[in-house]
């Protein structure tokens, strides 16, 4: 018995020391993974590690990538309601997106420095936008095993924004920085960002405006409308949308005006959006009629479709969202988040 325990003792140290070798082999390997310098990355933003952080991220190019496709995404979504020369949409589009490189390098200073961002009283529109997004609240919530071709590596990182309680994917791609680390050098899909953004704003608004629009309905709401398409200006280049329309309205104090928008549903799946005043002083409480006017551009893509092919009246919508008061009061339904 003596024999076999002296026999044993030095087998199972070796096989201690084995196991010991194999997995600080295995550990090695691990850490000269692209996988795990993102873990890195993540531990750096979390700890507020700025020294690794930077030296592993190379934000100036990605927020680069960021503004170019955010601010894409937005002036896109804002065609529908505007309309913008070739020279105002470039001059739009530079001047966002410098204001949101400038905002995105405030953000990243404040908060992997410190965990919180903060962006003085006069904050400029992006950063108002990203303030608003819920930008400070993203967190990784997991990333898919790095692909490696021709010594660059591409991997998805998943996000989730705690604030407005989304999802939204980022491509990165990363190049080896040494024998044990990997920097993210370029990130696409921040588009998808700004939809989960739109998203979750409209849903919010939504539920905020619902009782404002109930009081809205109980003194004016829209029973049916007329649509018919007339000439425009004296060259024929735009066309008038004339629009009359029966609503029933009731008001206990003189109101001085109406205000909405016609919406127009493109066959895009997005919709044309223009504003409209109804000057209502002298009107009497009961079924009213009510004219509206729209001009019909061509360079606004649901109005052209309208000229082209005539209007559908089920894609034609129209919506109050603020009832001016002679008295000075208003009611009015929320454009964005209270603070």
């Amino acid at each position: 018995m003596k024999k076999f325990l002296i026999i044993a003792v030095p087998l199972v140290l070796v096989a201690f020391v084995a196991m010991g070798v194999c997995s600080w082999q295995a550990m090695q390997k691990v850490q000269t993974l692209p996988t795990y310098s993102i873990k890195l990355i993540r531990d750096a933003a979390e700890n507020h590690d700025t020294e690794t952080f930077y030296r592993l991220v190379d934000t100036e190019k990605i927020i680069e990538i960021a503004a170019e496709e955010i601010i894409t995404a937005k002036i896109n979504d804002g065609l529908n309601s505007m309309t913008y020369s070739t020279l105002e949409l470039s001059n739009e589009y530079e001047n966002l997106r410098e204001d949101f490189i400038n905002a995105g390098k405030i953000f990243l200073k404040d908060y992997i420095s410190t965990g919180k961002v903060n962006f003085s009283a006069d904050s400029t529109e992006m950063q108002e936008w990203l303030k608003n997004s819920g930008v400070d609240t993203c967190t990784i919530n997991n990333y898919s095993n790095a692909v490696v071709r021709d010594g660059v590596a591409y991997s998805t990182v998943n996000f989730h924004n705690g604030a407005m309680n989304f999802d939204f994917a980022v491509e990165i791609t990363m190049q080896r920085l040494n024998d044990n680390e990997w920097r993210i050098v370029e990130a696409k899909g921040f588009e998808g960002y700004y939809l989960g953004v739109i998203r979750a704003l409209k849903i919010r608004l939504e539920s905020l405006n619902a009782p404002i629009q109930d009081k809205i309905a109980e003194t004016f709401i829209v029973k049916n409308f007329d649509a018919e398409i007339t000439d425009g200006d004296e060259y024929g280049f735009s066309q008038n949308l004339k629009i009359s329309l029966d609503a029933d309205f009731f008001s206990d104090k003189p109101v001085e005006k109406i205000i909405g928008r016609v919406i127009i549903d493109g066959r895009d799946g997005k919709a044309g959006i223009t504003p409209f005043e109804l000057e209502i002083t002298n009107a009497e409480n009961g079924v009213q009629t009510f004219e509206i006017n729209k001009i019909l551009n061509p360079f606004v893509k649901q109005d052209s479709d309208v000229m082209k092919r005539g209007l559908r009246k089920s894609a034609l919508h129209i919506e109050v969202t603020e009832i001016d008061y002679l008295d000075g009061t208003i009611l009015k339904e929320y454009e964005r988040l209270p603070e």
